[in-house]
């Protein structure tokens, strides 16, 4: 996790927690409540006796502790050392993981220089292919390109259900449109991916000019074009440099069947975040989706 991470205000630490926790780091000083303002985990930084930081955080469904587990034991040391937190412990009864801490600053809300932007966004690319070829890949675990297509061709009317009258009768048609892409995806390079990629995932530390990643709870195997998509819709939108820089690190281009599904993809996220938001009280998810729904209502290249 990040060493400066987020306030929120929450409910303290289990005692249940704290002692495992603490059979682990040993005495611990000092817990602060360091949750995501938009995430359903609870995230404590805790300060340890000799006053380094550790984190524990537990997810909200065993499914998330499951993929966050087995990512932080076969996919991310393949990032290599500070590029990602450490697994120190993982209590599955509690659905919670003891991680180390990371250094660095929180790229979606740090004030950072554009140059060192367009450096996070070049490292992010060869962190993200780093994990889509790591050992906890597809090619050890396995995807069917045809299964996934059918689970989201199943998915755009049970989203478009729940987002109600969030969405107008054009945005449903745009959706609906975009949706008939969804076939070319079985085309598309399967990876192990992080599956929640974009820049409140990201650090960047300045003194080392080094970035890393956060949050592994989403992480299975699947396609590598899936986790392009808030990164598409966020600050590529608007920063195509962000982009450029990206794909340098990646090393790689999207191929044509990844460009091609790229928008059915985002709409499918937009219309899924409209209704989790809607349902949560979550105003950035929902604003989120609204500007990617009017990125592909203008037609924006993703």
């Amino acid at each position: 996790m990040t060493s400066a991470p987020r306030d929120h205000v929450g409910a303290e630490p289990p005692l249940s927690l704290l002692k495992w926790a603490s059979c682990v780091a040993g005495t611990i000083t000092k817990v602060r409540n360091a949750s995501g303002s938009s995430d359903n985990s609870r995230v404590w930084e805790l300060t340890c006796n000799d006053g380094s930081l550790l984190f524990v955080k537990v997810s909200p469904a065993k499914i998330f502790h499951d993929r966050e587990s087995h990512a932080y034991r076969f996919a991310v040391p393949a990032l290599g050392p500070l590029r990602a937190p450490r697994l120190k412990a993982c209590d599955p009864d509690q659905l919670a993981v003891l991680l180390t801490a990371v250094p660095g600053q929180n790229v979606a809300t740090a004030r950072l220089t554009m140059t060192d932007r367009i450096k996070a966004h070049r490292q992010a690319g060869w962190l993200l292919r780093a994990l889509h070829g790591s050992a906890g890949g597809s090619s050890k675990i396995g995807v069917d390109p045809d299964a996934l297509l059918m689970t989201r061709r199943r998915s755009v009317e049970e989203h478009l259900t729940a987002a109600g009258e969030l969405l107008t009768p054009a945005e449903r048609e745009l959706v609906r449109r975009l949706a008939t892409l969804l076939p070319i995806l079985t085309s598309c390079p399967a990876a192990f991916i992080h599956g929640d990629a974009q820049e409140r995932n990201l650090l960047w530390d300045a003194a080392t000019g080094s970035a890393a990643l956060l949050d592994f709870e989403r992480s299975q195997p699947a396609l590598a074009v899936d986790d392009f998509v808030r990164l598409a819709t966020g600050p590529w939108a608007h920063q195509p440099r962000l982009r450029t820089a990206f794909f340098t690190g990646y090393g790689r281009e999207l191929t044509r069947a990844e460009k091609q599904v790229l928008p059915a993809l985002a709409a499918l996220d937009a219309v899924s975040g409209l209704a989790w938001g809607a349902r949560n009280g979550d105003d950035e998810v929902i604003d989120r989706a609204r500007v990617t729904l009017k990125l592909l209502s203008n037609g924006a290249v993703l």
